[in-house]
């Protein structure tokens, strides 16, 4: 079978997508990990997506995948690790699982994972006290000591929701605070947590689990920290590796460019969602949900367009 679209990714971009696709009648597959939905899933909570007051991000996620198979659009369960234009007007999709898909167009919505801090200890410690997820692991942590790492949205509200179990809460950021001001404030008014501004952390150390970190100058007099447990935070890297084997165009820091129709710079590639240029790269489920649904409509005329060429 040759699908009209095949989707990858199955978060908001890619669930939106599937759903605009099937309602336009497309033969749609939708190729997502075994934890669909992607980083929203860490969320406790979500309060700013329309219809909702206050919905948890798994259900979120889960909502959108049901939605978009309920339309009709077929899921599978799986990582895709190639995908290349084997001959004009068709393209194929490899998975970890063994299998090969073919499309006529592709919708790129891999969004983006937790920039890693590159420094010594980290890769060692992860999972034995080193995490990306305070929502997935902060309970672990009751009773403790832990570090957040960076000084945007994710790192802020991380060190809050840490803050309900732990002990104390250090946040360690090399500048200001770059969050909303209002996670700010409330922040400040949490007594279980301690800024440490305008520093770096240089290594992460301990026996069989996280003990502390090395800072790179000294907080109240000492550079090492006591921590059970570190939560970097520090931003998000495209996950581009596909877009690079398609040869799409990307921007310096590795975002595929796209137009208002959500067209890559190869033909018959979309891309939605946080992978992308687009929405003035603010990166939220409702501008990846808009996304997805400008992507779905751009295919169908991409694929109009397609079939006169075909029959020409």
């Amino acid at each position: 079978m040759i699908y009209d679209v095949i989707i990858i990714g199955a978060g908001a971009a890619g669930c939106s997508s599937a759903i605009y696709a099937t309602r336009y009648a497309l033969k749609t597959l939708l190729v997502g990990g075994s934890l669909p939905g992607g980083l929203i899933t860490e969320a406790l909570e979500v309060e700013n997506y329309p219809g909702f007051l206050k919905i948890g991000g798994r259900e979120l996620a889960h909502n959108f995948l049901e939605q978009a198979k309920s339309l009709g659009a077929e899921f599978v369960s799986d990582v895709v690790t190639k995908v290349c234009n084997v001959e004009s007007f068709r393209f194929s999709v490899g998975t970890a699982g063994g299998k090969t898909y073919f499309s006529k167009s592709v919708i790129l919505a891999m969004g983006t994972t937790h920039k890693r801090l590159g420094v010594m200890g980290e890769k060692e410690f992860e999972g034995r006290g080193v995490s990306y997820c305070a929502t997935c692991d902060g309970p672990f942590f009751r009773g403790r000591t832990v570090a957040v790492v960076g000084g945007g949205n994710s790192a802020v509200e991380g060190a809050q929701d840490l803050a309900v179990n732990a002990e104390r809460v250090y946040i360690i950021y090399r500048s200001g605070l770059k969050a909303a001001p209002l996670y700010i404030e409330n922040l400040k008014k949490d007594k279980k947590i301690v800024e440490v501004p305008n520093t770096n952390i240089i290594e992460i150390g301990g026996e069989k689990f996280v003990q502390y970190v090395l800072l790179d100058k000294p907080f109240n007099g000492e550079k090492k920290l006591m921590v059970d447990g570190v939560f970097v935070q520090a931003g998000y890297a495209p996950n581009n590796e596909l877009a690079k084997e398609l040869n799409c165009e990307l921007t310096d820091y590795g975002y595929v460019k796209v137009n208002e129709a959500m067209a890559a710079s190869v033909g018959g590639v979309f891309c939605a969602g946080d992978l992308n240029n687009g929405s003035n790269q603010l990166h939220q489920q409702v501008t990846s949900a808009a996304e997805g649904a400008i992507a779905a409509q751009s295919v169908f005329r991409y694929l109009r367009g397609l079939e006169t060429v075909i029959k020409s």
